[in-house]
């Protein structure tokens, strides 16, 4: 393999620098590009040292700069990098190997935003017309979001996907929010990801608006419920089935902004500690949750530049740490994890070193 993980790589076609993030077969490589990951083929990137060393150098040499003087940047070259593609969803199918035949075990579902805003968002997850999960959080501009896996049988049970979107900062001209559903339907999902295979990609792409639509655009709002349940005493950043409608949510995000969170060296996601009403909740529900709360507070310690985390992540069967683990390996502010014995948390921790 010409490529290892973690090397800084080119894009041919928008000459545009990332880095491999993971290995995905002899052809294909997945690589990260400003906090947005995404499957490319190998004649489609280089190592860039060539295009760096080609460039066209400037003869007129740089002033030196006075203390207080303004130092101007051109930004008329960083234009054409700025995108607004939309939000969608990437589904990443999971293989197993019985010795004879390859299988589509589950199917991994990311929320990207490849948009210029900030957006609270819910998203519920429905089984043969039963909600399995809901979850309330943020997605930043042009990165993803976990969201659940879904094993492959799931695709019996109708499941259908729906979204609302707040914008963070409303804006005059944008709608306040958008609601997006997405329905799966077995035959097509099943003929979408045997193409995948046969055109040796990784991901399937599912679109579910192309541009945040304005403010002309938005659909009227339903009409208010006429009971509801009442909202639980403790803000939630994931809620769970029966905690009240949608309506009342949107609402309250509204008018009760949450507190900003704050990084922290020690993260236990032990499902009691997240979630009160965790009992009788699926294991997907339960790993989407604590997954969900490890990305967070993973992002907020590279903003905040620590040194050193420990997540806690329990024994088990091992499941939440091949993930978290997973997503350490993908994530290139990471210098190193080890999960050896601790005398506090035994084996059921990873401590994690950023560069």
């Amino acid at each position: 393999m010409k490529y290892e993980i973690g090397d800084k790589v080119l894009l041919l076609s928008s000459k545009e620098e990332g880095t491999v993030v993971e290995i995905v077969n002899d052809n294909m490589v997945m690589i990260e590009v400003k906090g947005t990951s995404f499957p490319v083929y190998l004649d489609q990137i280089d190592f860039p040292y060539f295009h760096r060393f080609t460039k066209e150098k400037l003869v007129k040499p740089k002033p030196r700069l006075i203390p207080g003087d303004e130092i101007k940047v051109n930004r008329s070259k960083y234009e054409d990098l700025k995108t607004d593609k939309g939000m969608f969803i990437s589904v990443l199918p999971v293989y197993h190997h019985d010795g004879f035949d390859e299988t589509i075990k589950l199917m991994k579902f990311h929320l990207f935003n490849d948009t210029p805003h900030a957006m609270r968002f819910y998203f519920q997850v429905w089984l043969a017309n039963k909600m399995e999960l809901e979850i309330k959080n943020e997605i930043h501009p042009y990165n993803h979001f976990y969201l659940t896996d879904l094993h492959f049988e799931s695709l019996n049970d109708n499941p259908r996907f729906e979204f609302t979107f707040v914008l963070k900062e409303q804006q005059p001209n944008l709608a306040s929010s958008v609601k997006k559903t997405w329905k799966i339907k077995a035959k097509q999902m099943f003929t979408q990801l045997e193409e995948l295979r046969t055109k040796a990609e990784a991901t399937l792409t599912i679109p579910l608006f192309e541009k945040y639509p304005d403010k002309a655009e938005e659909a009227p709002p339903p009409p208010p419920a006429t009971s509801a349940a009442a909202a639980p005493g403790k803000k939630q950043q994931q809620k769970i089935v029966g905690t009240g409608t949608m309506a009342s949510l949107l609402s309250k995000i509204q008018l009760q902004p949450e507190a900003a969170l704050e990084p922290k060296h020690e993260v236990d996601l032990h499902i009691e500690k997240l979630e009160k009403n965790w009992k009788g909740l699926s294991n997907i529900a339960i790993l989407a949750i604590q997954l969900n709360e490890f990305q967070r507070y993973l992002d907020l310690a590279i903003t905040h530049k620590l040194h050193h985390m420990v997540v806690i992540h329990g024994v088990g069967k091992g499941k939440l740490k091949d993930e978290i683990h997973h997503i350490l390996r993908q994530t290139p502010e990471v210098a190193n994890f080890v999960n050896q014995y601790h005398a506090r948390y035994g084996y059921g921790a990873t401590e994690i070193t950023f560069r």
